[in-house]
């Protein structure tokens, strides 16, 4: 399993890699050209990064679409970086920070092929499969208990339920 650290883009330039490494796994194999893999939002989200040996191995994006809902976007893992944790270290961080924002929710828009790995962390599908950029997509969803209070009073209803 290799090392590695996740962090938030610090400059231009490692944005501009962050980029390239997003271009390389989500745009490349579909044969579209360098700058698809950006889009309106990038300048008002956060850009998390997976960093091992001073390489970008992963990237992943959040920006809140609405008070209290917020958009992950552009999961990236590099091919020889894939199931070893990197993907799930970039969503962990991302909820992290979201509850920070006191965020109640997160969506994503995820490909058919990965909503398994959206599963195991708790998301849940939402709506219909639809095509994008020719591949089959679903939106899905993970709510985020945000203060204690908040989770407490489901317990509470989930026993009064019982």
């Amino acid at each position: 399993m290799p090392v590695f650290k996740i962090c938030l883009i610090q400059s231009q330039p490692e944005k501009e890699e962050m980029y390239y490494q997003r271009w390389l796994v989500l745009r490349k194999p579909i044969d579209m050209e360098r700058g698809t893999e950006k889009d309106e939002y990038d300048d008002y989200a956060l850009h998390f990064i997976a960093v091992c040996e001073e390489q970008i191995i992963g990237s992943a994006r959040l920006r809140e679409l609405s008070t209290g809902i917020g958009s992950i976007a552009y999961l990236a893992v590099l091919p020889e970086f894939q199931s070893q944790g990197v993907g799930t270290a970039l969503i962990q961080k991302i909820i992290e920070i979201a509850k920070q924002k006191q965020l109640t929710s997160l969506r994503v828009m995820s490909r058919i092929n990965s909503s398994k790995f959206y599963e195991k962390i708790g998301f849940r599908g939402t709506g219909q499969p639809f095509k994008f950029l020719g591949i089959s997509h679903q939106f899905m969803l993970l709510n985020l208990p945000y203060s204690k209070n908040l989770l407490g009073r489901a317990l509470i209803q989930k026993n009064l339920e019982n």
